[in-house]
């Protein structure tokens, strides 16, 4: 197993509570810049296109609580990783770090996911599958 891997797998937050979470994840980034007072239009539909994104993550991998069992947790994994740094350092590449509301919206959904994916206890090929076959049994 691969470093990166092995480090993934230190995690203290069950996959499963993690696949529970993308879920509110995906609503807070769809539905919050839409009702919240966003000063600037590029911040309100980035944080809507990666919660769309997030949706897709939420209901595709491959886990308990997804729907189509098509990505691989780990993958799933490391995509969040991206994924949330990228909210924490957008706001200042796509320059909307002064808008006072999208940058908080930005700094505490990004910090807050990417202290969620690096808490958890990413499952590698093969166990996801495991996993459900022990609670079939």
């Amino acid at each position: 197993m691969s470093s990166p891997n092995a480090l993934m797998r230190r995690g203290i937050v069950p996959p499963l509570l993690h696949g529970f979470l993308d879920y509110p994840l995906a609503a807070v980034l769809i539905v919050l810049p839409l009702v919240l007072d966003f000063d600037n239009g590029a911040a309100k539909w980035i944080a809507f296109g990666l919660g769309i994104g997030a949706a897709v993550l939420a209901v595709a991998t491959a886990w308990q609580t997804s729907i189509v069992h098509v990505i691989p947790p780990i993958l799933h994994g490391y995509t969040d990783i991206g994924v949330t740094v990228a909210l924490i350092v957008l706001p200042f590449i796509v320059g909307f770090s002064h808008h006072t509301t999208a940058l908080v919206f930005y700094l505490a959904v990004g910090a807050a996911g990417l202290a969620a994916t690096l808490a958890t206890r990413w499952p590698t090929m093969g166990e996801e599958h495991g996993m459900a076959m022990r609670m079939a049994a």
